[in-house]
């Protein structure tokens, strides 16, 4: 049986990814909605990002095209944060898990 490689360059370049990701979307929350946001709210969503980020990077060996597995883990991974933040959120944090997921694992998977 073939041992599976997790390589801890595509973690790390995912998981930073996510981070840049992360930074965009809290910087888009605070511009959209000034002071209607609580520290732990913003940070909250960089970690989000920056988890799709990291099981993006664990999951270089599922056998999918990039931009498919990146918004079938980008949608499993942000649903925590989409359903938390109510039904008024959850369509569009939805949307933009998909998106992050598909740019950080396109992009990872084209890095050398």
């Amino acid at each position: 049986m073939k041992s599976k490689n997790i390589s801890a360059k595509r973690v790390i370049i995912a998981t930073v990814l996510g981070v840049i990701c992360g930074l965009f979307c809290m910087y888009g929350t605070m511009m959209k909605f000034p002071g209607q946001f609580e520290t732990a709210i913003l940070l909250s969503i960089v970690y989000n990002r920056a988890l799709i980020g990291f099981v993006i990077g664990l999951a270089g060996d599922i056998k999918m095209h990039p931009a498919t597995r990146g918004a079938v883990l980008g949608t499993i991974v942000g649903t925590a944060m989409a359903i938390s933040a109510g039904m008024d959120s959850l369509l569009i944090l939805t949307l933009f898990s998909i998106a992050y997921g598909i740019i950080i694992d396109v992009v990872t998977t084209k890095l050398p």
